[in-house]
């Protein structure tokens, strides 16, 4: 448990993104499929999904050299080798979709584990396709063991829950038999994963997996660049913000070399709020310091965010509880968050929970650096940022 006081000289906090990890494990799951060296280029420490993700891969045969900042991926040449033990996801979904997935193109049986967080999250999306690609996967949840190898053949693949099934097929389409593919259905949620997702392949050399509601998952040569340099976290923009609106500070001079569009745009809707709706469709992973912005400005309703509720947490009820600890109005119906504004954070009665999700666990943090509180499990935000608490300078 992390106690905190109300911060007496906010101004000396100097905030920055952690390297971004949906960037770094979706490098890593290609450049481990290609034959040369990939050098990785972090700007500041990786959290622990991306070692998770490195550990995982490291277990299926690639070599993976940690210099520093730097990170040198060597592909393999002839394909993944079947672990001895189970893979260890640790608090990644990304990361467990993606060796999922590569898992289905592999002759023979792979498990698949990860934290108790992890182990509550459900993955049919993704397992009912490779069901239907003729592999077998034990269990809806972690721990599960993955029994490829797929066939070449065709499945419907629903992408109004993740944007991660989607993700995954992509990223182990190298391993696939000729034939594989999938038909779309319903209305995309966090398109802009999945658009940086194509972007990345792209650079990788492939650039035309989908025809209209078609993905072709046939196999491809993977050729990733010798250096590619991770970009900042955006995800973790509404961080700073948040600190910011409360102190009346400027903490950070937000500078990226990526851009989300679709992330953006709600990132500046949320803090300029004007009472509107603010719609996650495309950024769920933002609701919780998103809501916390609305309560301080002219508050409003979050809507487009029910796929938030298989995440980390059940986003939806874990943050309509934080505010609620800091003693902040907040209204729950269905998938919609009821926010009022012009409301301040007071210092909870009780410890606040974090529910192993590390973006609670920052938001908890930073209103309590306003007004005060006890957050419990606040090693949790070194899923993304290792030096979140440092930082903050909390230590």
């Amino acid at each position: 448990m992390l106690n905190i006081e109300a911060f007496e000289n906010p101004e000396t906090i100097r905030w920055r993104l952690p390297p971004s990890k949906s960037h770094a494990i979706r490098w890593m799951a290609l450049a481990s499929q290609s034959r040369g060296i990939t050098e990785l280029i972090f700007k500041s420490r990786p959290g622990e999904d991306i070692g998770s993700m490195a550990e995982c891969l490291e277990k299926m045969g690639v070599r993976i050299i940690r210099e520093g900042k730097s990170w040198f991926i060597e592909g393999i040449d002839g394909g993944f080798r079947l672990p001895e033990s189970t893979l260890n996801c640790g608090n990644s979904g990304t990361s467990a979709m993606i060796l999922t997935a590569i898992a289905a193109g592999m002759n023979g049986e792979v498990g698949i584990d990860g934290d108790g967080s992890l182990r509550n999250r459900d993955g049919s999306t993704l397992t009912e396709v490779l069901k239907d690609l003729g592999c077998n996967v034990s269990s809806l949840k972690p721990p599960y063991t993955v029994s490829g190898q797929i066939q070449g053949a065709n499945a419907t693949l629903d992408q109004s829950i993740s944007s991660q099934p989607l993700t995954a097929l992509l990223l182990a389409s190298p391993g696939y038999p000729k034939g594989t593919g999938v038909w779309l259905s319903g209305k995309g949620v966090s398109r802009g994963y999945r658009n940086m997702t194509l972007e990345i392949c792209s650079s990788a050399g492939k650039s035309d997996f989908i025809d209209g509601d078609f993905v072709d998952l046939g196999p491809w040569d993977v050729t990733t660049p010798d250096k590619v340099e991770i970009p900042g976290e955006l995800s973790l923009l509404p961080m700073s913000l948040l600190f910011d609106r409360l102190h009346g500070t400027k903490s950070f001079n937000y500078e990226s070399d990526y851009d989300d569009d679709l992330l953006l745009d709600s990132i500046l809707s949320a803090f300029e709020s004007t009472g509107e709706d603010l719609d996650l469709r495309d950024s769920s992973d933002i609701i919780a310091p998103a809501a916390a912005l609305l309560a301080l400005g002219n508050g409003g309703r979050i809507i487009g965010a029910g796929h938030s509720r298989g995440k980390e947490s059940d986003r939806i009820s874990s943050t309509a509880y934080l505010l609620s600890a800091f003693g902040m109005d907040v209204r729950v119906t269905g998938n919609l968050l009821y926010i009022k504004g012009e409301q301040l954070p007071r210092t909870p009665e009780e410890p606040v929970e974090a529910f192993s999700d590390h973006r609670l666990a920052m938001t908890a943090i930073i209103l309590a650096s306003y007004c005060g509180g006890s957050v419990v499990e606040p090693g949790i935000c070194s899923i993304t940022d290792p030096e979140f608490i440092e930082m903050m300078r909390l230590t």
